[in-house]
């Protein structure tokens, strides 16, 4: 009988252990730095202060973080401990309890996926606007590292207005947009809207939209919350996220802004609290876009940019923001 005891005893201690320690049980995280990651955005993220994670990890230069660097996050809440009325504790490895023992389990909470995946074709955009059907592939830089004249073209005919009106749109925002489709696996970019020329009836007095500097899209395969949380990891990027709505807003500007705006397509914005003085305007080139639905539908391989002269090479793209590279 007390060998028996003794063995139950022993069974039993992993399980006490983690009744114990549960109530006040902490976990550092581990982020890996990618393309566009700033410290603040980090810090936003995963709602700590910039300056522990500077202290966690021992940081000498915090504005100039490494692609790939692996960095603590410290202070996060490990999963809870919640307990039954059975009558019983079943221990990790799945000893039968005693009587008398009351149940514990422990709540698993995964983290939620980021569908990151390696890029299929590094450096090269693939985009279908909505409005018209029309698929392109633009190559983000050439073997020199520069934008391509050709590409420029190419999106400046591929946002431009519905009544045929373009304007020259800004590199930088064609870049955001590589940072973007390389996080994602060279998944499919859908455009909503791009350049609209100033209108007295828009909503925002002075939208980026208006200057060839924001995009209304939303990414094939991936969740705007997904897109929405990345494009808010981006250095000097206004984001705005419509939950009501099929597409995350991104445009380029001289400080991080974000929005919350919780209209439906065509009506006027409702931002979630006050109305923020840097929030742009959303729009869309489809007409009543609800009938779009979301973006779970099967992620499509991207065709590979037969344009692209033979022998180019398909490498990462440059950040002329200073992100991280």
């Amino acid at each position: 009988m007390y060998a028996a005891c003794v063995g139950f005893k022993h069974a039993l201690l992993p399980a006490l252990a983690l009744v114990m320690v549960a109530p006040s049980a902490s976990a550092d995280l581990t982020h890996t730095v990618t393309r566009g990651h700033t410290l603040d955005a980090i810090a936003h993220r995963y709602h700590v202060s910039s300056q522990s994670i500077i202290a966690a990890n021992h940081l000498k230069d915090p504005n100039h973080l490494r692609v790939g660097q692996t960095l603590t996050i410290p202070g996060v809440t490990a999963p809870a401990v919640a307990s039954n009325t059975h009558g019983a504790l079943v221990a990790a490895h799945g000893t039968t309890p005693a009587p008398g023992h009351p149940i514990v389990s422990v709540a698993v909470h995964p983290a939620p996926p980021t569908y990151a995946a390696r890029a299929k074709t590094p450096g090269v955009l693939h985009l279908k606007r909505i409005a018209t059907s029309e698929d392109t592939n633009v190559r983000i830089k050439d073997r020199r590292g520069r934008m391509p004249p050709p590409s420029l073209v190419s999106m400046e005919h591929l946002m431009r207005y519905p009544n045929g009106l373009t304007h020259a749109i800004d590199p930088r925002l064609i870049t955001l947009l590589g940072l973007l489709s390389d996080h994602f696996g060279s998944r499919n970019i859908e455009i909503i809207s791009g350049f609209r020329p100033y209108s007295p009836t828009q909503y925002t007095a002075h939208s980026n939209h208006n200057i060839g500097n924001a995009v209304d899209f939303r990414v094939t395969g991936v969740p705007n919350e997904a897109v929405r949380d990345f494009c808010r990891t981006l250095h000097n990027t206004g984001c705005g996220y419509y939950p009501n709505s099929v597409f995350v807003h991104m445009d380029t500007r001289s400080s991080s802004a974000y929005w919350v705006d919780l209209s439906r397509p065509g009506e006027r914005p409702r931002y979630q609290g006050a109305a923020p003085a840097d929030a742009d305007e959303g729009t869309s080139d489809v007409g009543d876009a609800s009938h779009l639905g979301s973006t779970s539908e099967p992620v499509t391989t991207p065709t590979p940019d037969t344009a692209a002269p033979p022998g180019s090479d398909l490498t990462p793209m440059t950040d002329p923001s200073g992100n991280a590279q």
